[in-house]
């Protein structure tokens, strides 16, 4: 028997579901915590969030707190894993045209950017923006937190990231897919998907990435839309389970994408 719980926060809709009821109500307050203090360290629209300390320092390094310290880890993983598609540098540089106009200094990047512990050195000119890893992280920081504590399976979804932890229930996590169908999620990993935009008709118009982490299912399913028609085989370079829509409504999945339950 499965418990579940759905609300508004950070934005964003969060499902939760438990393999225990009685542990819903605490399980709800967990991811909350988590969310909240997700949301205060590193969500940059926040003029109090953590994040801007960060920044203001300009080469100076900064102790953060185990939590920012946490996702700005995840954010430069992502950083190199997807080879700087997803990235959370934001450099003062950032405009400039490289081939046209040869910058003085090298434009820094997530490269650039050093952390030891929970102390981070950025260069001069550099911002750290965590929008593009911070729900992932807080996806799978909440679930595992939800697994560990309270000992029992457990499912968290912020908006199109979602990720399990702990023992799955009977018959699986049965998850629906962004445009129809449903596909069975094995315990301790998760999935992302991501939308193209209509500008751009190159791009895919739905990618849905599985994934051993929330971190890397939402990374790849992001990069893959910028990769175009290269995603399918920049996917299986990696070996993960991938389903993709063209904008003729066509459906290419990846050789992972094998479960016969995935619409």
């Amino acid at each position: 028997m499965i418990g579940s719980n759905e609300w508004w926060e950070w934005g964003r809709q969060i499902a939760l579901a438990v393999t225990e009821p009685h542990a819903l109500h605490r399980a709800r307050m967990i991811v909350r915590g988590v969310v909240a203090e997700s949301e205060a360290v590193s969500d940059s629209r926040r003029g109090d969030a953590e994040i801007h300390t960060v920044n203001l320092a300009q080469g100076t390094p900064v102790t953060m707190s185990p939590r920012l310290a946490s996702m700005v880890r995840s954010a430069l993983w992502a950083a190199r894993m997807t080879g700087g598609a997803v990235t959370p540098v934001d450099s003062d540089d950032a405009s400039v045209d490289a081939g046209a106009i040869p910058p003085i200094h090298p434009i820094p990047t997530y490269r650039d950017v050093q952390v030891d512990g929970d102390i981070v050195l950025a260069p001069f000119g550099v911002s750290l923006e965590l929008g593009a890893t911070a729900v992932a992280d807080t996806v799978d920081y909440s679930a595992a937190l939800v697994a560990n504590l309270l000992e029992c399976g457990a499912l968290v979804r912020i908006g199109d990231v979602m990720a399990t932890a702990g023992h799955a229930p009977a018959g699986g996590w049965q998850v629906p897919l962004p445009d129809r169908g449903s596909v069975e999620l094995p315990a301790g990993s998760a999935m992302a998907s991501h939308a193209g935009d209509v500008a751009h008709p190159e791009q895919w118009r739905l990618v849905s990435v599985i994934a051993p982490d929330a971190v890397w299912a939402d990374a790849a399913a992001a990069t893959a839309l910028q990769r175009g028609i290269g995603a399918v085989s920049w996917l299986e370079q990696y070996d993960l389970p991938a389903r993709l829509i063209d904008t003729h409504g066509r459906v290419r999945t990846t050789t992972a994408w094998s479960d016969p339950k995935a619409a």
